[in-house]
């Protein structure tokens, strides 16, 4: 349980055991950044799946009780506040901000129909320049994700940034209302200064590769040699960098590609080194075909990447001191007034320190005490593009 303030936002978090205790506990502290009526006109709240079904009486409640008309976020498997994180146990997390109703516009879901949030955000960016939009979406939308990304990058001109909802039963989302399907959010205007980072959790084991030959999703052969050639020998060149001796052959490649290697696509034009890791769906040494989930052509660039405890700590670490670095640099000062944070549920087992778990601590120890609320997502997005196996920081400034 905290609760977090600054001028413009203020953040509760609190697990219980059933949705009223939740809510009234998360309720009851924001209420002490209320106590002079405020002005507080936005929330961003997060609720564990174990809430699923009383998802509509809890956004019901938080308008209610804090005269709030707009509220978006998403149901998680797990939620994420200001140095702690809630998993697999009834919880909620919430924010409150005070932003000018010029500067944002709740949209409504996208999935087969766009309309309604082609409207909505017509009428606003006619008079407004989108900088910053906030997406969450359901992973099971009848709609591709990557087209109605694509779609809203279109009509906003913004940088899209968000999650996929994760839950073993719906998959909900927030935007003024409680809906399932497509992907919904909020726009803010350049007005609102704002900061992401993304880490990967990865380290890449070798250099990047070309597809010299393939077959839909099947890799045949990179840089003209057998595909499982190039990446048992990227596999040995990490083995020797983490053992300082060459492999004796006892552990066999595929079973350490299926555990901690994966395949990346470095994003064409990125100049964060920014790629895209999916999954390695399985090998086959005889033919030296690796098929992945991705679908690639003749050309395309890719490597392999390495993902255990460590290089998650440390790419955290990294991508977090390098945004407060530059925040410092441009501002003068490193004193954001909100965040949000938008994990993958793949990091919930990993070790940040003493057990599993503990991301957020270490959020907290290079940011400090900023207001923040999260999600762990089944898909994350930066840059209208959808990743795996990341975390993304969104600060306002």
């Amino acid at each position: 349980m905290g609760f977090f303030t600054s001028d413009s936002f203020a953040s509760a978090s609190a697990a219980g055991t059933d949705w009223r205790d939740t809510s009234k506990a998360v309720l009851k502290m924001l209420e002490k950044a209320q106590t002079d009526g405020g002005d507080f006109n936005i929330g961003f709240i997060y609720i564990s799946d174990n809430l699923t079904e009383e998802a509509n009486s809890i956004i019901n409640l938080f308008r209610s009780v804090t005269n709030i008309e707009h509220w978006v976020g998403a149901i998680g498997l797990g939620v994420c506040a200001t140095g702690e994180e809630y998993v697999d146990e009834p919880a909620i997390t919430a924010m409150i901000g005070r932003i000018n109703k010029e500067d944002f516009c709740v949209f409504p879901a996208i999935d087969l129909n766009p309309e309604p949030a082609r409207i909505a955000l017509e009428e606003w960016t006619d008079s407004t320049e989108p900088m910053l939009v906030l997406v969450h979406g359901d992973p099971l939308t009848d709609t591709e994700p990557a087209t109605i990304l694509s779609q809203l990058e279109q009509m906003t001109g913004g940088f899209l940034v968000g999650g996929m909802s994760s839950s073993r039963t719906a998959h909900l989302q927030f935007a003024d209302e409680v809906t399932q399907g497509g992907i919904s959010g909020v726009a803010f205007s350049q007005e609102i200064p704002v900061a992401t980072a993304l880490t990967q959790g990865c380290a890449p084991i070798g250099p990047v590769h070309t597809i010299t030959r393939c077959d839909e999703n099947v890799i045949i052969e990179l840089d003209g040699q057998r595909a499982f050639d190039v990446f048992s020998a990227d596999l040995r060149t990490m083995t020797v960098q983490k053992t300082e001796e060459a492999p004796d052959g006892k552990d066999k490649p595929d079973d350490l590609f299926r555990g901690e290697v994966h395949v990346a696509f470095p994003v064409s034009g990125s100049d964060q080194q920014d790629y895209l890791v999916r999954n390695a769906l399985g090998i086959d040494p005889d033919k030296g075909w690796i098929a992945v989930a991705h679908n690639v052509t003749n050309g395309e660039q890719m490597m392999f990447v390495h993902r255990d405890d460590e290089t998650v700590r440390a790419d955290l670490s990294r991508s977090l001191l390098d945004l407060r670095h530059r925040i410092q640099d441009e501002n003068g000062e490193f004193s954001p007034k909100g965040a949000l944070y938008i994990s993958s549920v793949a990091r919930t087992m990993s070790d940040f320190g003493d057990r599993p778990g503990g991301e957020m601590k270490l959020v907290h120890e290079i940011i400090g005490d900023v207001p923040l609320v999260g999600f762990y997502a089944n898909g994350e997005i930066s840059n209208h593009r959808l990743y795996g196996y990341t975390a993304i920081l969104i600060l306002f400034l």
